[in-house]
């Protein structure tokens, strides 16, 4: 699977809407270092240090904020709506 497809299908797995913003862009951190670098890349030494610097920046730039937020709002949007979708083939 190619790592765009593994970041997507993290991003949609692991985001809700009541998650605050430095919640949301350290999953988005996350989802974005296990896409390109392997899920062993989480088990470093330091990685959550690594997680919460980036978050950080994420949050505290306008412009990455801004960024983030929007792909949160996707995922979650994506997600929303693929539950209605099961919920809808249900009844």
């Amino acid at each position: 699977m190619a790592s765009l497809e593994l970041f997507e299908e993290k991003l949609n797995k692991d985001l809700h809407p009541s998650l605050s913003s430095k919640e949301m862009a350290e999953k988005i951190v996350i989802a974005a270092l296990e896409a390109e670098y392997g899920k062993s890349f989480t088990l470093n030494r330091g990685f959550a240090k690594m997680v919460n610097a980036l978050a950080e920046v994420l949050v505290t730039n306008p412009e990455l904020r801004r960024q983030a937020l929007h792909i949160a709002s996707l995922a979650i949007k994506k997600n929303r709506d693929h539950q209605k979708s099961i919920v809808a083939k249900r009844s």
